[in-house]
């Protein structure tokens, strides 16, 4: 990655900033994808693909970890919305937080402010960090990306450059990593495909045509 992730913000920032000059129209279409994917899918590869085929903005797990640790000490990522704006991301964790039962940490209401923030915005895709369960509104298209196991662990292998059993630890480990993420966070079962909008298998289908029938599907 050429730019820092703490760049990205702040261009991303300036832009919200500029947008908030405009007078927005209310947009009722779908105008943010979150996207939920097992280890080694090239869940990434094929959201930087669509983020380039819809002229949208790709925020992945480094980027919102890096908006909530901003968030801590500023209040500037969330000041980025107008009055009404953040009344609705107040209302999106106040929902969350009763319908899962939550005792929310710090961390929890970070994370629900920037998820809600960056769904108000629009025009995004989110990987990952639970992003299907904090914007589950009929302006969210929730996409879950699998594949086989084989596939996947084969994937880890090229792209880390490991050994078999290496990679296949390392596939174990993620899965296991981002299901009890969910599981803490959300009280929620990542693999439930009630969970979402769109399931589709990698191994199966090409990038560039996953690509494709996502876009068909909005």
């Amino acid at each position: 990655m050429s730019k820092s992730v703490h760049q990205i913000i702040e261009e991303q920032v300036k832009r919200w900033e500029m947008g908030k000059i405009k007078e927005r129209p209310i947009k009722e279409s779908i105008d943010v994808i979150t996207l939920s994917r097992e280890c080694g899918c090239q869940g990434y590869e094929v959201a930087k693909k669509l983020t380039k085929a819809l002229e949208w903005d790709l925020f992945h797990n480094e980027i919102i970890d890096a908006m909530v640790e901003t968030s801590k000490n500023t209040r500037e990522l969330i000041e980025t919305l107008d009055e009404r704006g953040m009344n609705i991301v107040d209302d999106i964790v106040s929902a969350l937080v009763h319908h899962h039962h939550l005792w929310p940490d710090e961390y929890t209401k970070l994370l629900l402010q920037i998820l809600g923030m960056v769904g108000k915005h629009g025009n995004a895709v989110i990987v990952g960090r639970g992003a299907n369960f904090v914007l589950a509104s009929p302006k969210t298209f929730r996409v879950r990306l699998v594949a086989p196991v084989k596939t996947r662990i084969a994937n880890i292998k090229k792209k880390l450059d490991l050994s078999d059993d290496d990679a296949k630890k390392h596939v174990v480990s993620t899965d296991s990593n981002r299901a009890a993420f969910v599981h803490r966070y959300f009280n929620e079962d990542v693999a439930d495909p009630s969970n979402y909008d769109l399931i589709l298998n990698t191994g199966m289908v090409a990038l560039d045509k996953a690509v494709q029938v996502i876009k068909c599907a909005l």
